[in-house]
Protein backbone atom coordinates (compact mmCIF):
# COMPACT_ATOMS: atom_id res chain seq x y z
CA UNK A 1 0.00 0.00 0.00
CA UNK A 2 1.31 3.41 -0.98
CA UNK A 3 -0.03 6.62 0.52
CA UNK A 4 -0.05 10.14 -0.91
CA UNK A 5 -1.04 13.22 1.06
CA UNK A 6 -2.44 16.15 -0.91
CA UNK A 7 -1.89 19.26 1.20
CA UNK A 8 -4.12 22.12 0.05
CA UNK A 9 -3.91 25.28 2.20
CA UNK A 10 -6.41 27.23 0.09
CA UNK A 11 -9.41 25.03 -0.61
CA UNK A 12 -11.63 27.13 -2.88
CA UNK A 13 -12.51 27.24 -6.56
CA UNK A 14 -10.14 25.42 -8.87
CA UNK A 15 -7.79 24.65 -5.94
CA UNK A 16 -10.53 22.61 -4.27
CA UNK A 17 -11.62 21.04 -7.55
CA UNK A 18 -8.04 19.99 -8.30
CA UNK A 19 -7.48 18.38 -4.90
CA UNK A 20 -10.74 16.46 -5.00
CA UNK A 21 -10.34 15.30 -8.59
CA UNK A 22 -6.74 14.19 -8.13
CA UNK A 23 -7.53 12.33 -4.91
CA UNK A 24 -10.39 10.43 -6.54
CA UNK A 25 -8.55 9.63 -9.78
CA UNK A 26 -4.98 8.81 -8.77
CA UNK A 27 -5.83 5.40 -7.23
CA UNK A 28 -7.22 4.28 -10.59
CA UNK A 29 -4.02 5.30 -12.38
CA UNK A 30 -1.99 3.47 -9.72
CA UNK A 31 -4.15 0.37 -10.06
CA UNK A 32 -3.38 0.21 -13.79
CA UNK A 33 0.29 -0.12 -12.75
CA UNK A 34 -0.56 -2.81 -10.20
CA UNK A 35 -0.16 -0.52 -7.20
CA UNK A 36 -2.60 -0.21 -4.31
CA UNK A 37 -2.78 3.52 -3.53
CA UNK A 38 -4.54 5.53 -0.85
CA UNK A 39 -4.81 9.31 -1.18
CA UNK A 40 -5.69 11.67 1.67
CA UNK A 41 -6.52 15.37 1.35
CA UNK A 42 -5.62 17.80 4.13
CA UNK A 43 -6.90 21.32 3.57
CA UNK A 44 -7.84 24.71 5.00
CA UNK A 45 -10.63 27.03 3.80
CA UNK A 46 -9.82 29.28 0.86
CA UNK A 47 -9.40 32.66 2.51
CA UNK A 48 -6.61 34.91 3.87
CA UNK A 49 -4.16 33.79 1.21
CA UNK A 50 -1.19 35.72 2.59
CA UNK A 51 -1.64 34.20 6.03
CA UNK A 52 -1.98 30.79 4.43
CA UNK A 53 1.43 31.22 2.81
CA UNK A 54 2.97 32.27 6.11
CA UNK A 55 1.47 29.75 8.51
CA UNK A 56 -0.66 27.06 6.84
CA UNK A 57 2.17 24.53 6.89
CA UNK A 58 2.39 24.66 10.70
CA UNK A 59 -1.36 24.35 11.17
CA UNK A 60 -1.73 21.55 8.63
CA UNK A 61 1.10 19.49 10.11
CA UNK A 62 -0.46 19.87 13.56
CA UNK A 63 -3.83 18.70 12.23
CA UNK A 64 -2.27 15.81 10.33
CA UNK A 65 -0.57 14.68 13.54
CA UNK A 66 -3.87 14.86 15.42
CA UNK A 67 -5.57 12.91 12.63
CA UNK A 68 -2.97 10.15 12.78
CA UNK A 69 -1.86 10.71 9.19
CA UNK A 70 1.82 10.23 9.96
CA UNK A 71 1.28 7.06 11.96
CA UNK A 72 -0.45 5.59 8.90
CA UNK A 73 2.60 6.47 6.83
CA UNK A 74 2.93 8.87 3.90
CA UNK A 75 5.15 8.15 0.89
CA UNK A 76 4.70 11.38 -1.12
CA UNK A 77 3.37 14.86 -0.34
CA UNK A 78 1.71 16.92 -3.07
CA UNK A 79 1.37 20.54 -1.93
CA UNK A 80 0.33 23.78 -3.61
CA UNK A 81 1.89 27.18 -4.24
CA UNK A 82 0.03 28.57 -1.20
CA UNK A 83 2.37 26.60 1.09
CA UNK A 84 5.86 27.48 2.36
CA UNK A 85 7.65 24.29 1.33
CA UNK A 86 10.73 24.84 3.50
CA UNK A 87 8.66 25.52 6.60
CA UNK A 88 6.45 22.52 5.84
CA UNK A 89 9.36 20.11 5.54
CA UNK A 90 10.92 21.43 8.75
CA UNK A 91 7.59 21.03 10.59
CA UNK A 92 7.16 17.39 9.55
CA UNK A 93 7.91 14.76 12.17
CA UNK A 94 11.13 12.79 11.92
CA UNK A 95 10.77 9.96 9.50
CA UNK A 96 8.79 12.10 7.07
CA UNK A 97 11.16 14.99 6.41
CA UNK A 98 12.97 13.04 3.69
CA UNK A 99 9.80 12.08 1.82
CA UNK A 100 9.39 13.55 -1.69
CA UNK A 101 7.45 16.81 -1.92
CA UNK A 102 5.74 17.77 -5.19
CA UNK A 103 4.86 21.45 -5.52
CA UNK A 104 1.83 22.22 -7.71
CA UNK A 105 1.54 25.73 -9.14
CA UNK A 106 -2.06 26.79 -9.66
CA UNK A 107 -0.73 30.36 -9.82
CA UNK A 108 2.34 32.18 -8.61
CA UNK A 109 3.02 35.52 -7.01
CA UNK A 110 6.01 36.26 -9.26
CA UNK A 111 4.05 36.74 -12.50
CA UNK A 112 0.52 37.30 -11.20
CA UNK A 113 -0.64 40.61 -12.75
CA UNK A 114 -0.77 43.73 -10.63
CA UNK A 115 -4.14 44.96 -9.43
CA UNK A 116 -5.10 48.46 -10.66
CA UNK A 117 -5.38 49.56 -7.03
CA UNK A 118 -1.94 48.14 -6.15
CA UNK A 119 0.62 49.60 -8.55
CA UNK A 120 3.84 47.66 -9.23
CA UNK A 121 5.96 50.00 -7.07
CA UNK A 122 4.03 48.74 -4.03
CA UNK A 123 4.53 45.08 -4.93
CA UNK A 124 5.58 42.90 -2.01
CA UNK A 125 8.27 40.58 -3.38
CA UNK A 126 8.17 38.42 -0.28
CA UNK A 127 5.38 36.13 -1.49
CA UNK A 128 6.97 35.72 -4.90
CA UNK A 129 10.23 34.75 -3.22
CA UNK A 130 8.35 32.16 -1.14
CA UNK A 131 7.17 30.60 -4.41
CA UNK A 132 10.72 30.62 -5.76
CA UNK A 133 12.22 29.00 -2.65
CA UNK A 134 9.37 26.48 -2.65
CA UNK A 135 10.20 25.48 -6.23
CA UNK A 136 13.91 25.21 -5.38
CA UNK A 137 13.27 23.05 -2.31
CA UNK A 138 10.61 20.75 -3.76
CA UNK A 139 11.57 17.42 -5.34
CA UNK A 140 9.25 17.96 -8.30
CA UNK A 141 7.48 21.07 -9.57
CA UNK A 142 4.24 20.80 -11.50
CA UNK A 143 2.66 23.67 -13.41
CA UNK A 144 -0.94 23.62 -14.62
CA UNK A 145 0.07 24.77 -18.13
CA UNK A 146 3.18 25.17 -20.27
CA UNK A 147 2.33 28.86 -20.57
CA UNK A 148 2.47 29.16 -16.76
CA UNK A 149 5.73 27.22 -16.57
CA UNK A 150 7.39 29.32 -19.27
CA UNK A 151 6.22 32.62 -17.77
CA UNK A 152 7.55 31.72 -14.31
CA UNK A 153 10.93 30.47 -15.49
CA UNK A 154 11.49 33.40 -17.86
CA UNK A 155 10.75 35.90 -15.07
CA UNK A 156 13.12 34.34 -12.54
CA UNK A 157 16.51 35.82 -13.54
CA UNK A 158 15.30 39.42 -13.58
CA UNK A 159 13.37 38.92 -10.34
CA UNK A 160 16.35 37.52 -8.46
CA UNK A 161 18.72 40.16 -9.85
CA UNK A 162 17.18 42.87 -7.64
CA UNK A 163 18.26 41.09 -4.46
CA UNK A 164 21.64 41.55 -2.76
CA UNK A 165 24.42 39.09 -3.42
CA UNK A 166 24.81 36.19 -2.85
CA UNK A 167 21.70 34.89 -4.60
CA UNK A 168 20.55 31.38 -5.56
CA UNK A 169 22.62 30.31 -8.56
CA UNK A 170 20.98 28.98 -11.72
CA UNK A 171 17.53 28.95 -10.12
CA UNK A 172 15.67 28.90 -13.42
CA UNK A 173 17.55 25.88 -14.77
CA UNK A 174 17.42 24.02 -11.47
CA UNK A 175 13.64 24.40 -11.37
CA UNK A 176 13.22 23.70 -15.08
CA UNK A 177 15.06 20.39 -14.77
CA UNK A 178 12.55 19.02 -12.26
CA UNK A 179 9.39 20.63 -13.63
CA UNK A 180 6.59 19.31 -15.78
CA UNK A 181 3.04 20.24 -16.81
CA UNK A 182 0.08 18.50 -15.18
CA UNK A 183 -3.23 20.21 -16.06
CA UNK A 184 -6.32 20.36 -13.89
CA UNK A 185 -8.86 17.72 -14.83
CA UNK A 186 -12.29 18.54 -16.17
CA UNK A 187 -15.09 17.11 -14.06
CA UNK A 188 -17.24 14.32 -15.48
CA UNK A 189 -20.46 16.26 -14.81
CA UNK A 190 -19.63 18.99 -17.31
CA UNK A 191 -18.30 16.52 -19.87
CA UNK A 192 -21.53 14.53 -19.57
CA UNK A 193 -23.54 17.75 -19.85
CA UNK A 194 -21.85 18.59 -23.12
CA UNK A 195 -22.67 15.14 -24.50
CA UNK A 196 -26.37 15.71 -23.69
CA UNK A 197 -26.60 18.85 -25.83
CA UNK A 198 -28.07 22.22 -25.01
CA UNK A 199 -30.09 22.56 -21.80
CA UNK A 200 -33.42 24.34 -21.35
CA UNK A 201 -32.88 26.56 -18.29
CA UNK A 202 -33.37 29.80 -20.25
CA UNK A 203 -36.10 28.60 -22.60
CA UNK A 204 -36.49 29.68 -26.19
CA UNK A 205 -35.18 32.98 -27.44
CA UNK A 206 -32.03 34.64 -28.73
CA UNK A 207 -28.67 32.95 -28.05
CA UNK A 208 -27.34 33.15 -24.50
CA UNK A 209 -23.83 34.52 -23.95
CA UNK A 210 -22.09 33.19 -20.83
CA UNK A 211 -19.67 34.74 -18.38
CA UNK A 212 -18.58 31.97 -15.99
CA UNK A 213 -15.39 33.42 -14.50
CA UNK A 214 -14.48 35.24 -11.30
CA UNK A 215 -15.82 38.81 -11.26
CA UNK A 216 -12.37 40.36 -11.17
CA UNK A 217 -10.30 42.74 -13.24
CA UNK A 218 -7.89 40.12 -14.67
CA UNK A 219 -10.75 38.31 -16.42
CA UNK A 220 -11.28 41.33 -18.65
CA UNK A 221 -14.74 42.67 -17.76
CA UNK A 222 -14.04 45.95 -19.60
CA UNK A 223 -13.30 44.06 -22.80
CA UNK A 224 -16.42 41.95 -22.30
CA UNK A 225 -18.54 45.08 -21.90
CA UNK A 226 -17.06 46.63 -25.06
CA UNK A 227 -17.92 43.48 -27.03
CA UNK A 228 -21.48 43.50 -25.69
CA UNK A 229 -21.89 47.20 -26.56
CA UNK A 230 -20.52 46.58 -30.06
CA UNK A 231 -22.91 43.69 -30.67
CA UNK A 232 -25.90 45.81 -29.59
CA UNK A 233 -24.75 48.62 -31.88
CA UNK A 234 -24.58 46.09 -34.72
CA UNK A 235 -28.22 45.15 -34.12
CA UNK A 236 -27.54 41.65 -32.74
CA UNK A 237 -30.06 39.87 -30.54
CA UNK A 238 -28.78 37.87 -27.59
CA UNK A 239 -29.17 37.29 -23.85
CA UNK A 240 -26.66 37.31 -21.01
CA UNK A 241 -25.96 34.74 -18.28
CA UNK A 242 -23.51 36.25 -15.80
CA UNK A 243 -22.22 33.45 -13.56
CA UNK A 244 -19.08 33.18 -11.45
CA UNK A 245 -18.05 34.28 -7.98
CA UNK A 246 -17.92 37.95 -6.94
CA UNK A 247 -15.77 39.35 -4.13
CA UNK A 248 -15.68 42.55 -2.11
CA UNK A 249 -14.29 44.72 -4.89
CA UNK A 250 -16.32 44.27 -8.06
CA UNK A 251 -14.98 46.02 -11.19
CA UNK A 252 -17.25 48.90 -12.33
CA UNK A 253 -17.81 47.21 -15.70
CA UNK A 254 -20.27 44.78 -14.12
CA UNK A 255 -22.56 47.51 -12.81
CA UNK A 256 -22.32 49.31 -16.16
CA UNK A 257 -23.29 46.08 -17.90
CA UNK A 258 -26.25 45.60 -15.59
CA UNK A 259 -27.54 49.13 -16.14
CA UNK A 260 -27.10 49.22 -19.91
CA UNK A 261 -28.29 45.71 -20.71
CA UNK A 262 -30.75 44.81 -17.95
CA UNK A 263 -33.34 43.64 -20.48
CA UNK A 264 -30.91 41.04 -21.87
CA UNK A 265 -29.86 39.50 -18.55
CA UNK A 266 -31.36 36.09 -17.78
CA UNK A 267 -28.95 35.20 -14.97
CA UNK A 268 -26.97 37.43 -12.65
CA UNK A 269 -24.74 36.15 -9.86
CA UNK A 270 -23.08 33.16 -8.32
CA UNK A 271 -24.90 29.82 -8.42
CA UNK A 272 -24.63 28.05 -5.10
CA UNK A 273 -24.66 24.47 -6.28
CA UNK A 274 -22.53 22.69 -8.84
CA UNK A 275 -25.65 21.16 -10.38
CA UNK A 276 -27.22 24.57 -11.01
CA UNK A 277 -24.00 25.84 -12.52
CA UNK A 278 -23.51 22.93 -14.92
CA UNK A 279 -27.14 22.94 -16.07
CA UNK A 280 -27.12 26.71 -16.58
CA UNK A 281 -23.82 26.57 -18.44
CA UNK A 282 -24.99 23.94 -20.90
CA UNK A 283 -28.11 26.04 -21.51
CA UNK A 284 -25.92 28.82 -22.93
CA UNK A 285 -24.71 29.12 -26.50
CA UNK A 286 -21.57 31.27 -26.55
CA UNK A 287 -18.62 31.65 -24.18
CA UNK A 288 -17.09 35.06 -24.79
CA UNK A 289 -13.66 35.15 -23.14
CA UNK A 290 -11.84 38.48 -22.75
CA UNK A 291 -9.42 37.63 -19.93
CA UNK A 292 -5.99 39.22 -19.73
CA UNK A 293 -4.75 36.64 -17.26
CA UNK A 294 -5.25 32.89 -17.09
CA UNK A 295 -2.50 30.52 -16.00
CA UNK A 296 -4.84 27.65 -16.92
CA UNK A 297 -8.47 28.61 -17.57
CA UNK A 298 -10.70 26.02 -15.90
CA UNK A 299 -13.87 28.06 -16.54
CA UNK A 300 -12.99 28.37 -20.23
CA UNK A 301 -12.42 24.63 -20.54
CA UNK A 302 -15.69 23.92 -18.74
CA UNK A 303 -17.57 26.14 -21.18
CA UNK A 304 -16.01 24.29 -24.10
CA UNK A 305 -16.77 20.92 -22.47
CA UNK A 306 -20.41 21.95 -22.02
CA UNK A 307 -20.68 22.46 -25.77
CA UNK A 308 -20.62 26.25 -26.03
CA UNK A 309 -19.17 28.06 -29.01
CA UNK A 310 -15.92 29.48 -27.69
CA UNK A 311 -14.66 32.94 -28.61
CA UNK A 312 -11.30 33.46 -26.90
CA UNK A 313 -8.06 35.32 -27.57
CA UNK A 314 -5.08 33.62 -29.15
CA UNK A 315 -3.11 34.17 -25.97
CA UNK A 316 -2.38 32.98 -22.42
CA UNK A 317 -2.82 29.21 -21.93
CA UNK A 318 -5.66 28.87 -24.44
CA UNK A 319 -3.62 27.76 -27.51
CA UNK A 320 -2.44 24.74 -25.50
CA UNK A 321 -6.01 23.65 -24.96
CA UNK A 322 -7.65 24.50 -28.26
CA UNK A 323 -4.98 25.15 -30.89
CA UNK A 324 -4.16 28.61 -32.24
CA UNK A 325 -6.14 28.22 -35.45
CA UNK A 326 -9.51 28.20 -33.65
CA UNK A 327 -8.79 31.24 -31.51
CA UNK A 328 -8.79 34.95 -32.42
CA UNK A 329 -6.36 37.87 -32.19
CA UNK A 330 -7.56 39.93 -29.24
CA UNK A 331 -8.29 42.96 -31.41
CA UNK A 332 -10.63 40.85 -33.57
CA UNK A 333 -12.80 39.46 -30.75
CA UNK A 334 -15.52 42.10 -31.18
CA UNK A 335 -15.96 41.47 -34.90
CA UNK A 336 -15.81 37.70 -34.38
CA UNK A 337 -18.49 37.96 -31.70
CA UNK A 338 -20.81 39.93 -33.98
CA UNK A 339 -20.20 37.50 -36.83
CA UNK A 340 -21.06 34.49 -34.68
CA UNK A 341 -24.25 36.12 -33.37
CA UNK A 342 -25.41 36.65 -36.94
CA UNK A 343 -24.73 33.05 -37.96
CA UNK A 344 -26.73 29.85 -37.40
CA UNK A 345 -26.37 27.35 -35.91
CA UNK A 346 -24.16 28.86 -33.23
CA UNK A 347 -23.10 26.03 -30.93
CA UNK A 348 -19.84 24.55 -32.12
CA UNK A 349 -17.89 23.15 -29.20
CA UNK A 350 -14.33 21.95 -28.75
CA UNK A 351 -13.49 18.45 -27.62
CA UNK A 352 -11.71 18.59 -24.26
CA UNK A 353 -12.04 14.91 -23.38
CA UNK A 354 -8.22 14.70 -23.12
CA UNK A 355 -8.55 16.91 -20.04
CA UNK A 356 -10.77 14.39 -18.26
CA UNK A 357 -9.52 13.32 -14.85
CA UNK A 358 -8.61 9.78 -15.91
CA UNK A 359 -6.12 11.15 -18.46
CA UNK A 360 -4.76 13.79 -16.08
CA UNK A 361 -4.33 11.29 -13.22
CA UNK A 362 -2.35 9.00 -15.50
CA UNK A 363 -0.02 11.88 -16.39
CA UNK A 364 0.39 12.70 -12.71
CA UNK A 365 1.11 9.06 -11.81
CA UNK A 366 3.69 8.81 -14.58
CA UNK A 367 5.35 12.04 -13.38
CA UNK A 368 5.51 10.78 -9.79
CA UNK A 369 7.40 7.70 -10.97
CA UNK A 370 9.52 9.23 -13.73
CA UNK A 371 12.65 9.55 -11.60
Amino acid sequence: MQRIAIVNPYSAGSHAQWASGLALSLPGAAASAGVDLEVEVHSLPGRHWKWRMHAASLTLVERMESDGAFSRGIDIFIVTDMLDVGQFRAALPRGHRDKPIVLYFHENQLTFPSHPDSPPKDWDRHYAFMNVTGALLADQVWFNSEYHRRLFLEALPAFLSVFPSPRPEGADERIRSKSTVIPIGIEKDVLDAGALGKGSVFGDGPPVVAWNHRWEYDKGPDGFLHCIDAAVAAGCEFRLAMMGQAFDRIPPAFEALRKRHADRIVLWGYLKTREEYVESLRSCDIALVTAHHDFFGISVLEAAAAGLHLLAPRALAYPEHFGSDRLHPREELQSAFVEVLKSTPIRSGFSVAHHGWSFVAQRAWNALHSA
